[in-house]
C-alpha cells in the first residue's frame, strides 16, 4: 500500500500535487503506526477511526481550499452509487464488524449476516464494471436507502463527492456506456492518500495491507469473531477477500 508516484487527473494549478499527496500519506503512516504497533484489535480499530476522521477533515479542507464549481450532491438516502465495488483495508473491516456487534441485537446481526452472505455470493469475483452492471445494493443500507454504518464507513465511501446526482443515476443505469459523474477530485485524492498511509503503517508492522473487497471481508469478519486476532498474528484470514482486479492492475503497472 506504499504510495506510488503517478500522474493524477487533477486540474492544472491544484495545490494537491503528487508530492503533497505523498506527504499526507507519509504523515498518516507515522501518526497511525503507534496504534498498529500495539498489536491489539482495539489498536487496529483506533487506527481505522483516526484515519477516517483525518480523511474527512482533509476532504472538507480541500473543498474550502479549492471549491468545486457546484455543491457536493451526495446526501443521506442517495444510494445510487452503493452498488459499486468498495475496497477497504483490514482495520476498517474490523472496525465495522465491531460497530455492528456493539449496536445490533442478536436477531438484527443474524439478519444482516444473511444479507452480507447473499450479496457476497452474488458479487464475488466481479470486476468494477460487472459489479456496477449487476446492481446488487450494499447490504449495509437501511430501509430508507441510507448507510446504516455512516459513522464507521470505509474511507473510499467517504472520499466520493459527486457534483451531479442525476449524472450518477445515468451512469449506474448504463455503466458501460455512460461516463461517471463529475466529482470533487482533490477531496477524493486527499482521502485516498490517508488510506494509503493506513496501509503503509500496517505493512511496516508486517501485517497484511492488501486491499480487500468490502462485502467479502465483512462476511469473514462477522463469521469469524477471531478474525482480528488472526490478522494480527499475520495469518491469511482475509485472503479470500483480496481483490483480484486490484492485484492485476498493480501487476500491469509494475
Amino acid at each position: 500500500m506504499t504510495p506510488r508516484k503517478r500522474s493524477l487527473p487533477l486540474s492544472p494549478g491544484t495545490r494537491y500535487t503528487p508530492a503533497v499527496l505523498e506527504g499526507i500519506a507519509d504523515g498518516e503512516r507515522a501518526a497511525l503506526a503507534p496504534s498498529l504497533a500495539a498489536r491489539t484489535e482495539a489498536g487496529a480499530v483506533s487506527a481505522a477511526a483516526s484515519a477516517l476522521a483525518r480523511a474527512e477533515a482533509l476532504q472538507r479542507a480541500s473543498v474550502g481550499a479549492e471549491p468545486p464549481d457546484r455543491p457536493i450532491a451526495c446526501r443521506a438516502g442517495c444510494s445510487t452509487c452503493c452498488v459499486s465495488k468498495v475496497l477497504v483495508l483490514a482495520p476498517e473491516v474490523l472496525r465495522i464488524a465491531a460497530h455492528l456487534r456493539a449496536t445490533r441485537s442478536q436477531a438484527e446481526l443474524a439478519a444482516l449476516e444473511e444479507r452480507v452472505r447473499a450479496a457476497d455470493a452474488a458479487t464475488r469475483g466481479l470486476s468494477r464494471l460487472e459489479r456496477a452492471e449487476a446492481g446488487v445494493p450494499c447490504p449495509l443500507l437501511d430501509e430508507r436507502g441510507a448507510c446504516s454504518i455512516h459513522a464507521v464507513r470505509p474511507i473510499v465511501c467517504a472520499a466520493w463527492g459527486s457534483l451531479d446526482a442525476a449524472a450518477c443515476e445515468r451512469h449506474f443505469a448504463a455503466p458501460a456506456s455512460v461516463p461517471t459523474a463529475p466529482m470533487h477530485r482533490p477531496g477524493y485524492e486527499v482521502a485516498n492518500a490517508v488510506l494509503a498511509g493506513l496501509g503503509w503503517a500496517a505493512k511496516e508492522q508486517g501485517l497484511d495491507a492488501a486491499p480487500l473487497e468490502l462485502i467479502a471481508a465483512l462476511r469473514i469478519a462477522l463469521e469469524r469473531p477471531n478474525a482480528g486476532e488472526r490478522w494480527l498474528r499475520r495469518l491469511p484470514v482475509f485472503a479470500a477477500a483480496r481483490d483480484a482486479e486490484w492485484q492485476e492492475d498493480r501487476r500491469r503497472e509494475g
